[in-house]
């Protein structure tokens, strides 16, 4: 199973670095990633969806938009690259990883490790892979969620069961397009991890009872971070919020339905 989730993620791999070549070659979308009725979809104001909900919710900003305040530049890219432009946080690009982390020791700010969300509005503005990758906790646990891994198209948690976002059951294809700005929201219980792309959501999945950490090239995401591969990322919000109990019944309602589900053959 393991040898045919390595050929699957290569051949997700090499369907990307195709569609975005074919894409850039003749000035079109490539039909692979939409369908037709998407094809007029107008572009999703995403910076206005989350002002919209800006007095709806009782929020926490983990960002001020005017400097790296609660955050570290973990240094993986070299100097200069993490910068505040524009009231953006800029990820830019490096080598490979560039990434940053929330200095929990010394902000007034405890993040919570369950029954949470987190909201943040992004876009790529250069590269091919992911532009602001989301490490977060569940429970004791930390993982990842991956916007744009493996060649520019891929969505998913890394890692589960020691299977990347590539090669697990979370794992989606997603147009990102470069210089549009998209809207992110993951919610967590300890037995459900949901994220929403604008208005869809992309992962409903019960993390319950599997193996769940983050790949090496973002450990230092931990606790709570973001990271960009060889591309130029842009963050302009990033703030988080107290689930209602009503979603957290909801969820765990929906985990324990999934549960009456799973055997030792499909977990």
């Amino acid at each position: 199973m393991r040898r045919f989730f390595n050929f699957a993620a290569c051949a997700i791999a090499l369907c990307c670095l195709t569609a975005a070549f074919n894409a850039a070659d003749f000035g079109i979308a490539n039909p692979a990633f939409a369908a037709d009725e998407q094809k007029d979809k107008p572009v999703f104001d995403a910076i206005a969806a989350s002002q919209a909900d800006d007095e709806k919710y009782e929020w926490t900003n983990l960002f001020d938009g005017k400097s790296l305040e609660n955050w570290i530049d973990n240094g993986d890219a070299g100097d200069d690259v993490v910068e505040i432009k524009d009231g953006d946080l800029v990820l830019g690009m490096g080598p490979t990883t560039t990434s940053i982390h929330f200095d929990e020791d010394n902000s007034k700010i405890k993040l919570p490790r369950k029954n949470y969300e987190i909201e943040y509005v992004s876009r790529r503005v250069s590269g091919t892979d992911f532009f602001s990758a989301l490490t977060f906790p569940i429970g004791e646990n930390y993982v990842t969620f991956v916007n744009g891994g493996w060649g520019g198209c891929v969505a998913g948690i890394s890692s589960i069961d020691d299977m990347d976002a590539s090669e697990n059951s979370s794992s989606s294809f997603y147009n990102f397009k470069t210089g549009q700005w998209y809207r992110f929201r993951v919610q967590v219980t300890l037995r459900t991890v949901r994220v929403w792309v604008n208005d869809e959501k992309i992962i409903d999945y019960v993390v319950e009872g599997h193996s769940l950490k983050t790949r090496f090239e973002v450990s230092r995401c931990q606790p709570l971070g973001f990271a960009s591969w060889v591309s130029d990322g842009r963050i302009k919000v990033v703030r988080m919020r107290a689930l209602s109990d009503e979603e957290i019944k909801e969820m765990d309602e929906r985990a324990e339905e999934a549960s009456k589900f799973i055997t030792p053959d499909n977990y």
